[in-house]
């Protein structure tokens, strides 16, 4: 029972280091991008008001209320833009005098490569653009910004993903597909791999392309490039919802964590 225990806190720890350095990542590719370290978090800014970008990950063991460390953030870095916090630490959100429905749970998922679910074979390989130009980021930010809608999260996810220059790209540590029909981006995905730890990220398929078994495919494509790049083991976050495209793929969830925007708090 005590190994079952610390492997789960082992992974729910490795999803929040995967994520920090995922969001951080942006960093060494865009000069705008800040990573700022607080007694109980890491922050990053993107010089912008977008809380895809925009991220306050609390420690699990943080000593602080989150609601001085929030404060802290807000007051030295983000000012009135818009951020999200993350905890993975059940609690700390829910803490906060916030409207309680704000707060979203995501499920952490995890699967090493000898437990992924063999692909049938009726579900044919998706073909797979790898994002190695700015045009190509472009649509990546185009296919993600269609989930959002016609709102300002939407246009400022394309506004980042459409600033970046091929110096960007190469020194952008996350990995980033594509998948297109007729010539249009149709599906996106990415993953960071660190020390053969894979966090997969951004499986996104336009609105209009939804309920086609794109998904799937883009999480199988994703899986399969991590594993060439030398990924023996996964983590992801996702919605309950959505859990089970993931679930299919031979994922378990083994914890949760929790997002609040604080745009609608």
């Amino acid at each position: 029972m005590a190994d079952t225990a610390s492997f789960v806190e082992a992974a729910i720890n490795a999803n929040r280091d995967n994520f920090i350095s995922k969001t951080s990542a942006w960093a060494k590719a865009d000069p705008l991008f800040i990573v700022q370290q607080y007694d109980g978090a890491t922050a990053v800014f993107s010089g912008s008001s977008t809380d895809t970008f925009n991220i306050l990950a609390l420690a699990r063991d943080a000593k602080r209320s989150a609601f001085d460390i929030i404060d802290e953030a807000r007051n030295t870095l983000f000012g009135d833009n818009h951020f999200a916090v993350w905890s993975w630490q059940d609690g700390q959100l829910q803490d906060l005098p916030v409207d309680k429905s704000a707060i979203e749970e995501n499920l952490i998922m995890a699967c090493d490569a000898a437990g992924l679910t063999k692909i049938p074979e009726t579900r044919k390989p998706l073909d797979t653009t790898v994002a190695g130009d700015p045009l190509h980021l472009m649509d990546v930010g185009a296919v993600i910004a269609a989930i959002f809608g016609a709102g300002e999260e939407g246009f400022m996810i394309q506004s980042v993903f459409a600033g970046q220059d091929e110096g960007s790209i190469e020194r952008l540590p996350s990995q980033y597909l594509l998948a297109y029909e007729g010539g249009k981006a149709v599906a996106t995905g990415s993953y960071i791999l660190e020390g053969g730890h894979a966090g997969i990220y951004d499986i996104a398929v336009l609105p209009d392309q939804q309920k086609k078994g794109l998904g799937s495919r883009m999480v199988d494509a994703v899986l399969k490039a991590a594993i060439s790049d030398g990924a023996r083991s996964f983590t992801l976050q996702a919605s309950v919802d959505g859990a089970g495209i993931y679930e299919r793929a031979g994922f378990s969830a083994l914890g949760a964590c929790w997002c609040l925007d604080m745009s609608a708090s």
